[in-house]
This record gives C-alpha cells, structure tokens and sequence, in this order.
C-alpha cells in the first residue's frame, strides 16, 4: 500500500499529539492542506487559523514564550514559509519551544523552475535547533520512521525552534490508492540523451543545426514565451512567429506585440480536450521561463512533440515536466536572428495555424457573450483590457488574478503587465507595485485579492505619490481553492482553505487618506477606473464577489468554450 498524503500528515500529527504537543496555527495553503486538515479533524488538537503567514509563526512564538510547550506552525511551500523567518530567529535566539511543519514540492519538482517552488532545505539557516527534509509518502517508507523523526523534534524543540519540511506529491487530496505494479526496466536503447544543451558562442553549434532541421520538417510548430526581460526580444519572437507562420502563445507578462499570429485566449483553447488532442504540435519553441497557465503547461507535456526546445539566456533548468529535448542557453534576439537565416518560410503551416486563430475568435465571441455586462472577477480582467493602453501598466498579484488577466485580457490594447512569478507569492504586492511605479512611467493598476491585501496592509503608505489606481477583489478568502475539486463547502476544507474573514477595505483606505470606492457594476467599474487613472494620486476601487458563483462562472465559460470550438471545428 502506497501511503497517501492523508495518511502521512494524520501519521505526524498524531505523533505530535502523543508526544504532548496540542496547539497549532494555521496559515492556509493548498500544498499544505494535508497537514491542516489533519490537524483539525484531530480531537486532540486545539487549532487557529490565521491568513497571514508572518503573523501565524509570531502566534507561535508568542504561545511557546508563555508556555514553554512547542505550538507547531503549519504552512505552504514557498515564500510563505520564508515569511516565518523572523518568528523563528526570535524563538532560537529566547530557547523559545517551536515547531515549523512546510510543505513543500516533492525532489522532482525542485530546480526546475515549478512554479511556487523555492528551496526549502535549510530555508532558516542555522537557526532551528534541528531540520529535517522528510520525502514524500511513498511505498517503501516505515511509519516507524516518521514517528521517531516527529518524537526527536518534540525533543529538540524543548529548548528552540525545529524544522521538519514536510513534501508532497499532486494530487494533494487523493484518497489511499491500491500500489500500482512497477514494470521491468530494460536498457534504453535510443541513440541521445533526454534533453541536449547547448550555449551559444561555446563549442559547436550542431545542436542548433539539428533544431533546425527539425523546424523544417516540423508539420504542427508552435511558439509559447515565458517569463522574457524586453520588448526586444517580445519583437524579435514575434518575427520569428511570422517568418514560420506559427500560432504563438505568449506568457501575459511577455512584452510580446500583440499582432498577427497571436492566440490571445489559449487558456481557454486547450481546455477542450478533444482539441487539444488533434490539434497537438509536434514542435514547440518555448522562449524565456516557466509559464503562468497551468493549463498550458499540462497541454504541452502532454503533447508529446518531437522537439522541445527552451531558448534563455539563463543558464538554469526551466523543465517542471521534464520533457525538454533541446535547452539552448542564448540571448533570444540572437537565437531569433540564426533561425530566421536557417529556417526558410513554408507556406504549409496556413491550415495548422488558421485552426488556432479560429478557436481563438470563437473563445473570444463566447467569452464575451458571458461576461460584458455583470460585474465578475472575469469581467474585471476583461474591463481592465478596454480601459487600459499603452501608456498603463498593470501589476497582478499572484493566486487567481495573474491566472485571470492571462485567461481573459484582451492584448490588443497592450499595457505593460508586470507580476511576480519568480516564487509566486502573494505577499508584498503593493509595496512592489509601489517600486514599479518609481520606475515606470504612466498610470498604474494593482489587481490583487483580500488576502494578498491583508498581507501588505501597511504598504499602502507607499503609495502616498504614486498613480496607483488598487483594485481589491474581496471575496472574503482563498477565492482559488474554490476551483479546486475537493468539497470547499465542508466546514473543514472552508476554515483551512477558504479563510473566510468577514472584512472589507472602506476603513483601510481611510485610514492611508486614499479616495475608496465600492462598486456593484461594471458601468460604475469602469467609471470609477477612469475616475482613478485621470486622478495625481492613489484611488482603491473595491469588488465584492462570492467565491462560489465565481467558480461556476468559471466553469461555465471553460464549457461553453469547449462547446464552441467542438461545434464549430471539430464537427
């Protein structure tokens, strides 16, 4: 039997309790879910949630300075466990009893650039007492090895802070699975290795001269951009797309122009999996870092192309599914400018591209159909695309409005949009919006959610001078966990996920002396927006929705895309 990730987080939490230790601070996170929900279906526990991960691990510390018992903190993967540093130098510093339990992404995930993945072993330095990088569950663990491990920690914690990092594999959730038989291995008997590198300017240049031949040979390209640092290289990708007649997929936060060949709404495009499966390339030029939509990423792995090939500049592994066969590490407008000479235009590729720019026209018509006239966190992002030029930018923070923008801005405006993807976490959005305001010109726009608002409260001052127009989308929680497929509505799955905390930012906004406006429409969104962009000064626009309609919402327009393009393409 494969233990579960249920049963390995019921396994530590019970070892904690039998070894005394009954008080626990929450701060919510998906990756962490396990641990929390068994935590609180324990009945031996005492538990606290709280959204804000520096604030939970100060909890902490405060039970154990009055107590002299470990109150063990649980939480994500990520620079939410970063957030508990300070808490824990504090702790290791007084003898204060602590117990730190991360989540974290399982050792395949690490260093390749998966999104919300940092490295965690170690993360607070010599500061616990002891660490401890536990693997995720599998097969041919003992249990009696995770509960020696919890009962040294309890130990060790008498006199300070420990660190147990604690990963777990996708699905988070899964019920306990019967082990699965692992076939005989056998010598491969291919003629190259998985993935080849090659740098440009060092050494030869037969890897490149390969990858081209195969773009000539190639029936289905396609061009997707991550994370890319200019407009150069923007432009430079998007000749290189109209020099092959290529569909190209662009990352929301790519300065790529926004013109010919571009599939604005591939989000929702490859949703629909009967598209996607006969519509699959079997070349992708992937250019800069990881990419914003999941979605995407699976459709890509799961493709199976001939030849995937990364172009950056950087030198480090960008291959969270580990399907890369050629990882070119090049300036892009260099790289841009050899294909361009090497690869001959080909006029075949018309039908394969038409395909995709006609799904493109049908999700926008139905996107359109759904979300123009009722104010909703889809027509926000989608309001935010008309209202917005090139002299704006936008910052989205991350969770579901960075997911948002890239599943429903129309591009054709073109503001800059700017995000935090390195880590993906939600804390200190507005104070770097506030940066980017020193260092961008026009007008900007932060959308973010009530959490990520909770956690950087305090930057508000920083916005004392800045063209800032916040637009807070207050669904009192975790409004993305509600599109996950585990039961939110249950007490337990709410109190750990959900967060729900009943607040609003009318007094927030006062408080920093900037104009506050709620609206109920999206007439009175996009006149307060326009109000907020024409003002010297910082404006917070606030948008109430309910996390439960959002969701369906959202499921609504993934169907009624899937439908289209199933009715209109693949009859």
């Amino acid at each position: 039997m494969i233990q579960s990730n249920a049963h390995r987080a019921h396994l530590i939490i019970a070892e904690l309790v039998r070894c005394g230790v009954d008080e626990f601070i929450i701060a919510p996170g998906f990756r962490s879910a396990p641990l929390a929900l068994a935590a609180i279906s324990h009945p031996g526990t005492h538990c606290t949630v709280h959204f804000d991960e520096r604030g939970s691990a100060f909890f902490a510390l405060g039970y154990g300075r009055a107590t002299r018992k470990p109150c063990v903190w649980i939480t994500t993967s990520g620079t939410a466990a970063a957030n508990g540093l300070p808490a824990v130098v504090e702790a290791s510093m007084e003898h204060v009893p602590m117990i730190c339990l991360t989540a974290d992404r399982p050792p395949e995930l690490r260093d390749t650039a998966a999104n919300q993945t940092i490295d965690q072993v170690h993360l607070f330095g010599r500061y616990p007492r002891w660490f401890v990088d536990l693997p995720a569950p599998a097969s041919e663990q003992d249990g009696a090895y995770i509960r020696t491990t919890i009962d040294l920690a309890v130990h060790r914690a008498c006199t300070g802070p420990v660190h147990l990092n604690c990963m777990f594999r996708e699905p988070l959730l899964e019920e306990d699975r019967e082990e699965k038989s692992i076939p005989e291995m056998s010598w491969s008997t291919e003629d190259r290795q998985q993935t080849q590198y090659s740098t440009a300017g060092v050494g030869t240049i037969a890897p490149s001269q390969r990858l081209a031949q195969n773009i000539c040979e190639a029936h289905r390209g396609l061009i997707v951009v991550g994370s890319i640092q200019s407009p150069e290289e923007g432009k430079a990708i998007h000749a290189l797309a109209k020099h092959l007649g290529w569909p190209l997929m662009a990352d929301i936060s790519a300065p790529v122009p926004p013109k010919d060949y571009m599939v604005t709404f591939f989000d929702l495009i490859v949703r629909c999996k009967r598209f996607t499966r006969e519509y699959s390339p079997d070349v992708v030029l992937h250019f800069g870092g990881p990419l914003v939509s999941k979605k995407l990423q699976q459709f890509l792995s799961h493709a199976h192309a001939k030849t995937y090939a990364l172009i950056a500049p950087s030198s480090e592994r960008i291959d969270p599914h580990h399907v890369l066969t050629d990882r070119i590490q090049s300036k892009i407008t260099g790289f841009c400018s050899y294909l361009l000479g090497e690869v001959p235009q080909d006029k075949s590729y018309a039908a394969w591209t038409e395909t995709w720019m006609r799904a493109n026209t049908l999700a926008r018509r139905t996107l359109v159909s759904l979300i123009d006239h009722k104010l909703s966190e889809p027509s926000v992002a989608w309001m935010l695309s008309r209202l917005a030029d090139h002299t704006n930018w936008i910052f989205g923070a991350s969770s579901m409005p960075i997911r948002d923008l890239q599943a429903f801005l129309e591009r054709d405006t073109s503001p800059r949009i700017f995000a935090n993807r390195g880590a993906s976490g939600i804390d200190g959005t507005l104070a770097t919006a506030a940066g980017i305001a020193r260092g961008q010109s026009g007008s900007g726009t932060v959308l973010l959610g009530d959490l990520a608002m909770l956690h950087d409260l305090n930057s508000l001052a920083l916005l004392k001078d800045c063209e800032i127009t916040v637009v807070v989308v207050n669904n009192n929680g975790g409004g993305i966990f509600n599109m996950l497929p585990i039961a939110l509505k249950k007490e337990p799955f709410e109190m750990v996920l959900g967060t729900p905390h009943g607040m609003d930012f009318r007094f927030a906004a006062e408080q920093f002396q900037i104009p506050y406006t709620l609206v109920d429409s999206c007439a009175r969104f996009q006149e307060s927006w326009r109000a907020a962009a024409a003002s010297a000064g910082p404006y917070l626009i606030e948008v109430k929705t309910d996390r439960r309609e959002n969701a369906d919402l959202h499921e609504t327009i993934y169907r009624r895309v899937n439908e289209a393009i199933e009715a209109e393409l693949l009859t």
